[in-house]
């Protein structure tokens, strides 16, 4: 009876053990993740963008340029297969349909808020409290693969894989919650571009449709109970 305790307890004690390894690596990931994503004030590179259904299949590719300067603004320009500008001011989303000459624009804190594009974007992100994130072999010693899940039940995307070359994001691959994966890839980075003070600011041009959805936001906040 004295053997099966103590063999009892051994795995016991061994499980705990394990347990407590998985939870340090990924604490360990979590914080790596977090120092490289703070290194990250502005950023500025080209992108080619292509999305995928759950049966593989290619429903959209794109390309164009990404710009980034933290907290809050940002440029993704569209310039192929189509024409699309999405413009983040700091307080308002601006997004720029030119082929079909409309622009929407929403409350940015609403539109982001459980969006990876957060995680880039916002000032501060708790990676650590907020993410599930583990960090996975590459064949490559200056090359970095992080994987991430969100804690949030209302999280937008399943999970989202974000790698990098040094400290330089190049890539990016998000499962959202309809099957869909999106794979982003990053060339020509520049972590120190020059941006003048006004690069963000966004106005309409005239003659273009703006359909605002601000209001309509704040006025569902105040129904809320």
């Amino acid at each position: 009876m004295k053997t099966l305790f103590e063999h009892a307890v051994r795995i016991i004690t061994i499980g705990f053990s394990l347990l407590l390894a998985s939870l340090n690596v990924q604490a360990d990931a979590a914080h790596k993740l977090q120092e490289k994503l703070q290194n990250i004030s502005s950023y500025k590179a080209s992108f080619t963008q292509e999305i995928r259904d759950e049966f593989n299949t290619v429903l959209d590719s794109s390309s164009g340029h990404f710009e980034l300067q933290r907290p809050k603004q940002f440029r993704w320009v569209v310039t192929d297969p189509y024409e699309q500008e999405i413009v983040a001011d700091g307080k308002s989303l601006w997004q720029f349909d030119r082929d079909i000459e409309q622009i929407n624009v929403s409350e940015l804190d609403a539109s982001l808020e459980t969006t990876p594009a957060a995680i880039l974007t916002k000032d501060q992100v708790d990676i650590v409290d907020n993410y599930n994130v583990a960090e996975i072999t590459t064949s490559s010693d200056d090359t970095t693969l992080f994987q991430l899940s969100s804690t949030a039940e209302d999280a937008l995307f399943e999970r989202l894989l974000m790698e990098f070359k040094g400290e330089s994001l190049i890539a990016l691959q998000v499962s959202d919650n309809l099957g869909q994966t999106t794979l982003i890839e990053f060339t020509d980075v520049n972590l120190a571009p020059d941006f003048e003070q006004q690069h963000f600011v966004f106005t309409p041009p005239e003659g273009v449709d703006v359909i605002d959805n601000r209001q309509k936001v704040a006025d569902n906040a105040k129904d809320k109970p």
